[in-house]
């Protein structure tokens, strides 16, 4: 089998520019983002306030372990050189994975205790289907990032969104069953995942056939997991940091106060989703950039991608300052009319896409215990800060402690991506510039 499974240009059309790739990305997931808080609006005018803490608690329980296990898997994938490890590694190790996140999310909430015990693991369990089947597909999406096909991804986001919202909302309507909604969702995803996404890959000749997994050793699927581990474990802390809130206001008051922080903080998951694949669609050029010596580009980039970021995060935060108490009354009603906790979060949130950005060019120089040691001491900082002051402060102290988290993250991104910087193997005539405004 050989050991380089990516296409050349003459195997497949030729790939969209920079620009129109981050411009697919952003749309994907913002529609991606869009669609999944429907169906957080959905349960919020059909459901219970216990619904939402519930998939508040869940996705504090779930989504954290599936970071874990994916390994950052489509990152890595992305900037990976294919000198060790082949597409089918990957497949395989991330197949395995998920099924051991589900297991491993059996073993947590069997032992959950506290109001609602019973529909907090249900709808656990259920949302641990929904994300096996997303990470499968988020492992393909690795696949068209690495060929810079972002058109790909968004026909794919697109495709599993929509199907997702239709099935899950009629499923809800019909039921009132959360468990029973999202197991229905997960099937729809399965669904996505393989029709249209095999079909994407076909189209691309990188599909990977039964007889491939066949000859994937466990020696090297071990191997590549002991080498991604340090990105799924920071992956695993920067979720971890994020549930860290939630799960500590839970020890203190209701699900209904837990629901409503998880309803106004979807806008930090809605962001990030965003924002994210601006990172994401350049992870490639960033890669070539630092293989090739080219730290000025380098920096340039990232720098771009940074200051961009943070453009967004002031007209976020400006949007929630003004007029959020409008818009959360209008969305969700006035039980979730809160515009102060709400700009707290946005805060928080927009420093937070600020860390992304750098994060990713980290990655792509492959310099992964750097991110491993943001992603500690931003969980170290949510822990402690939400110890601190959530038994005093209730709902805002969570969400001051998410602007705790954020700005530990930052500072250290932006040490690790000068420390990165500084390390690039230099072109001739190409020094790098290690001012973060500058280059």
């Amino acid at each position: 089998m050989s050991r380089h499974p990516h296409n050349t240009a003459s195997e497949t059309p030729r790939a969209p520019s920079l620009q129109r790739n981050i411009a697919y990305a952003i749309s994907a997931r913002v529609f991606m983002a869009l669609s999944q808080f429907a169906i957080l609006a959905i349960i919020v005018h059909m459901g219970l306030p216990q619904d939402v803490g519930a998939l508040t608690l869940a996705s504090a329980i779930v989504t954290p372990l599936f970071f874990l296990t994916s390994m950052g898997m489509n990152e890595v994938h992305t900037v990976d050189d294919f000198d060790r490890f082949t597409r089918a590694d990957y497949v395989a190790l991330r197949f395995f994975a998920g099924i051991v996140a589900i297991g491993l999310t059996i073993l947590v909430v069997v032992f959950f205790q506290g109001d609602e015990s019973r529909l907090v693991q249900l709808t656990a369990i259920a949302f641990s289907l929904v994300r096996f089947f997303g990470a499968q597909s988020s492992l393909i999406h690795g696949v068209f990032q690495r060929d810079e096909r972002l058109n790909f991804v968004a026909v794919s986001t697109i495709g599993r969104g929509s199907i997702g919202l239709v099935v899950f909302a009629t499923t809800f309507w019909l039921s009132r069953n959360l468990p029973l909604a999202l197991l229905c969702e997960a099937v729809a995803w399965f669904f996505s995942y393989f029709v249209v996404d095999r079909a994407l890959l076909v189209r691309m000749n990188a599909q990977t056939q039964f007889a491939q997994l066949r000859q994937v050793r466990a020696r090297t699927i071990l191997a590549l997991a002991w080498w991604v581990l340090p990105i799924g474990v920071a992956l695993w802390m920067t979720r971890a940091s994020a549930s860290v809130p939630p799960m500590v206001l839970a020890r203190y008051t209701d699900l209904a106060a837990v629901g409503l922080f998880g309803t106004l903080a979807y806008v930090h998951s809605a962001l990030s989703m965003a924002v994210g694949p601006m990172g994401t669609a350049s992870a490639a050029r960033l890669r070539k950039y630092y293989r090739e010596g080219r730290a000025r580009k380098f920096s340039r980039l990232t720098c771009n991608l940074a200051l961009f970021a943070g453009l967004i995060g002031l007209c976020a935060v400006a949007f929630g300052w003004f007029l959020g108490d409008v818009a959360l009354g209008l969305v969700f009603g006035d039980t979730y009319r809160n515009a102060e906790l709400f700009t707290i979060i946005l805060l928080g949130t927009a420093v937070s896409i600020i860390g992304m950005q750098l994060l990713t060019a980290v990655t792509a120089a492959q310099a992964f215990n750097h991110r491993l040691l943001s992603s500690a001491l931003g969980l170290v900082a949510a822990m402690i800060a939400a110890l601190v002051l959530i038994p005093s402060h209730g709902v805002y102290g969570a969400g001051w402690a998410m602007v705790v988290m954020a700005v530990v993250r930052l500072i250290f991104a932006l040490t690790a991506f000068r420390i990165v910087l500084g390390k690039i193997p230099q072109a001739r005539g190409d020094a790098p510039s290690h001012s973060i405004v500058g280059a």
